[in-house]
């Protein structure tokens, strides 16, 4: 009769217990619980660390790790992002292309933003505490072409971010440096009256457009009276309608101006582009207004869907300078104004 595996293990103690012989404890092996997956060795050297030796006297100790050398400098390297304006050298000639006229105590640290492919750098002619930012240029004549115009429009914005910028006609070219520093001696007091009224301020394009079509049939279905009447003929009525589509369009765009007006130091109304446009207006606003101003269009745009508004800046000050250079090449305002 065979027993049980209870009834073996009894025995088997009772037989371990019998005297006159010794029972020798087994060595115990670590259960493949306690080991732990990874690299073999592991566990028994968490459970077991070496003894260190102690050191001798005479081991040498151990050095400091050697300082990481400094990575060397090439011969002239600058920025990426931000170069310091380098000043004008004497012996270089001319032609130079002028981006404009700031007030500058301090190096101007800009990037290369003049005409050409690759960007030209900007250089700084000073005058007293004047400077005139400068780039060479190949040319004495500057085509209007969308790279050239673009590219004088980035640069003045770029510049416009630090400082107060005197902007110039697109186009300007002087010939050297000792007419660019002649330039700012001769207007001195012009252009320094000029930047001390754009000081801290920029400028902020605001254009409304409609829809001359649809702001009718709005207005008809508003007021019976602009409706045809039966004794009317078609262009009588087209007339009738459309010269009050042009008075509430007046109004509405008076009304607007004098809601946005008190929010900036001065405002000039250009003439309207295209058939669509109503208004075309730009206004001075010092930096700190600027969100104050933007947030007024905005709700000004919400409040009706009758106008469509764009908004445009902040744009170096062109609509508020009036400052003939003198230059014997300068036939246009010493400002035009940034593209679109």
């Amino acid at each position: 009769m065979s027993s049980s595996p209870r009834s073996a293990t009894c025995s088997r103690s009772a037989r371990s217990r019998r005297p006159g012989r010794a029972s020798m404890p087994r060595p115990s092996r670590p259960s493949s619980k306690a080991r732990r997956p990874g690299r073999r060795g592991t566990a028994a050297r968490a459970e077991a660390p070496r003894k260190q030796k102690p050191r001798s006297a005479s081991a040498p100790k151990s050095r400091p790790p050697p300082a990481k050398a400094k990575p060397r400098r090439r011969k002239g390297s600058r920025g990426a992002k931000t170069r310091e304006v380098p000043e004008v050298q004497e012996d270089f000639r001319g032609p130079w292309y002028l981006h404009g006229v700031v007030r500058a105590k301090g190096p101007l640290k800009l990037g290369a933003l003049g005409l050409g492919m690759p960007p030209a750098r900007i250089h700084g002619v000073r005058e007293g505490a004047l400077t005139a930012l400068v780039s060479p240029i190949s040319t004495h004549r500057v085509d209007p072409t969308r790279a050239n115009l673009m590219a004088h429009q980035r640069a003045a914005e770029v510049i416009l971010r630090d400082h107060t910028l005197l902007p110039v006609a697109f186009g300007t070219v002087l010939s050297s440096r000792a007419q660019v520093q002649q330039l700012l001696r001769a207007t001195k007091a012009v252009l320094t009256t000029a930047l001390s009224a754009l000081d801290d301020k920029v400028e902020l394009g605001v254009k409304v457009l409609h829809h001359r079509e649809h702001l009718a049939r709005r207005m008809e279905l508003e007021d019976l009276g602009l409706r045809r009447r039966a004794d009317e003929m078609e262009t009588e009525h087209e007339q009738r309608l459309w010269h009050a589509v042009e008075l509430r369009a007046a109004l509405d765009m008076a009304a607007m101006l004098e809601s946005l007006r008190p929010l900036a130091a001065a405002s000039r109304i250009h003439s309207p582009v295209g058939e669509r446009m109503l208004l075309n207006t730009a206004f001075l606003v010092t930096r700190a207004e600027v969100p104050a101003f933007e947030a007024k269009v905005r709700t000004l745009a919400a409040r009706s869907d009758l106008y469509s508004f764009r908004f445009t800046g902040p744009w170096p000050a062109y609509s508020f300078v009036d400052v003939r250079l003198g230059l014997a090449r300068e036939e246009a305002p010493a400002a035009s104004g940034p593209a679109g």
